[in-house]
């Protein structure tokens, strides 16, 4: 936007310098997600979910009211790299559902937009007002986690039982002697019982104690790394600059391409949730959007260089479909890589070492988010179309990972997913989940025993018993 490079004397936006800062710009705002994350889940269990929040919010808006209020009477970039970070740690604390994050990068898109079309002239309104408005959210936030009930769970597991029980019987709008709320408090009390808390140095002790333990718990964390590879945070950000270099003209047009970019992605995300995840299997959207994502990229890359954008010439047929591309780029992302690693990383994550693996996952994920931003403005400055090729070439080398590592885990319960793990090569099993008639989901779907402990099957028993009788009395049923 020129209005902010006028405000900082920014300079020529296609230098290699101005390159170099915007990805500056942008990635210091995960830079404060990644620190968020890791301080989260202690911050958390230490205060409690409802204080943790609070204080998180409270980060939030200082971040905010300082990013919004840099610039006045001075050009340097410092006040706001600092608001960025501080903002940041809050995003991260609070972690993140795919479906709310997609909606509010739509959000942003089309405030970017109106902002830019109804304010005239390079006047520093128009990146001021989409600051300020970031307050917003996080108002409301603060105003209505003042009225809700601290968490009673972390209640019960800091045995203050009477607030827990005072806690629940809010939640379900029931008196506190209801049988029913009486019910559930013992079940949690029985089950937190039933469980010893693990230290962080026990779950990581846990989690390497066997291959296969610590190919189950770093599933989640290869995930989320892929998923930053696929590229779509480099759309994200920079997307007037991403339409720009296909050929679009104009800032005006590159926003609005963009806002109808976070409405797809809203639309699409939600279908994807309601219906692929289940329909398809886990393992299939993975592959289906792997391999979509691929040819949008390679197309967008291979045209850029057959077909160089001309500033005085009209889009060509092979420019405009390039632009289709993006849109078609995020259909099979939302499908798959969007929303699937979070649901498997919470499925296949073990639940000795849950927390352990999700603060992992999440910080993965914050940190290569932070890396796209950082280089995706570098990329397009020196090899602009290159940067969409290796994207592509990512998409293939993961759904390759999806279609080898990667178990279907359609239909099976919680508390049998640990068998996909087990047998003499994982590979090999995850390898034929690919192919319905090998998919093991079935079988285990209706075996028994499965609520073993966990331990006894990482030390390599019961799992071809089980299995094994699971796929006979599965064929059987068939027949």
């Amino acid at each position: 936007m020129t209005a902010f490079q006028k405000s900082f004397n920014l300079g020529n936006s296609k230098s290699a310098a101005y390159a170099n800062l915007s990805g500056n710009i942008v990635s210091v705002l995960q830079a404060g997600c990644f620190f968020g994350a890791m301080s989260s889940f202690y911050l958390s269990d230490k205060l409690g979910r409802k204080r943790a929040l609070i204080l998180a919010d409270i980060i939030f808006l200082i971040g905010s009211v300082i990013q919004t209020t840099c610039g006045i009477n001075t050009t340097s970039l410092g006040q706001l790299y600092a608001g960025r970070v501080i903002g940041g740690r809050f995003v991260g604390a609070i972690g993140t559902m795919q479906l709310f994050n997609v909606t509010g990068i739509m959000l942003s898109y089309f405030v970017n937009y109106g902002v830019n079309l109804n304010i005239p002239g390079d006047s520093a309104k128009k990146w001021r007002i989409p600051f300020a408005l970031q307050m917003l959210p996080g108002v409301l936030l603060l105003v209505g986690i003042v009225f809700q009930n601290e968490s009673p769970r972390w209640l019960v597991e800091k045995n203050r039982h009477a607030e827990a029980r005072s806690a629940l019987a809010r939640v379900r709008s029931k008196s506190w002697k209801d049988p029913s709320v009486v019910q559930e408090l013992d079940e949690i009390i029985e089950d937190f019982m039933g469980h010893e808390k693990m230290s962080l140095k026990a779950q990581l002790k846990a989690a390497c104690e066997s291959k296969r333990m610590f190919y189950q718990c770093s599933m989640a964390v290869i995930l989320m790394f892929w998923q930053q590879w696929t590229g779509t945070n480099s759309i994200n950000y920079y997307s007037p600059q991403i339409f720009a270099s296909i050929g679009l003209k104009g800032t005006s047009a590159g926003l609005f391409a963009t806002g109808i970019y976070g409405v797809v992605k809203v639309v699409l995300t939600s279908l994807g949730l309601m219906f692929m995840t289940e329909q398809v299997g886990r393992k299939w959207s993975l592959i289906i959007g792997a391999l979509g994502q691929a040819f949008a990229m390679f197309y967008i890359g291979v045209n850029g260089y057959v077909n160089p954008p001309n500033a005085n010439a009209a889009l060509t047929g092979s420019s405009i479909f390039a632009i289709v591309c993006v849109y078609l780029f995020v259909t099979f992302y939302s499908f798959g890589w969007g929303p699937i690693p979070f649901v498997l990383s919470s499925e296949c994550s073990p639940n000795h070492v849950r927390s352990l693996v999700m603060a992992c996952a999440l910080m993965t994920q914050w940190l290569f988010n932070f890396v796209i931003a950082k280089l995706t403005p570098i990329m397009l400055a020196r090899i602009t179309n290159g940067t969409f090729l290796l994207f592509g070439s990512c998409c293939i080398a993961m759904g390759l990972y999806a279609v080898f590592c990667v178990p279907e885990t359609k239909n099976v319960p919680l508390e049998s997913i640990h068998l996909l793990f087990e047998g003499d090569s994982i590979v090999k099993s995850a390898t034929k989940d690919t192919l319905a008639r090998y998919r093991r989901a079935e079988g285990l779907k209706n075996a028994s025993n499965v609520g073993h402990d966990e331990d006894e099957f990482a030390k390599g028993k019961g799992y071809n018993v089980h299995v094994e009788d699971a796929n006979r009395s599965s064929h059987a049923g068939q027949n």
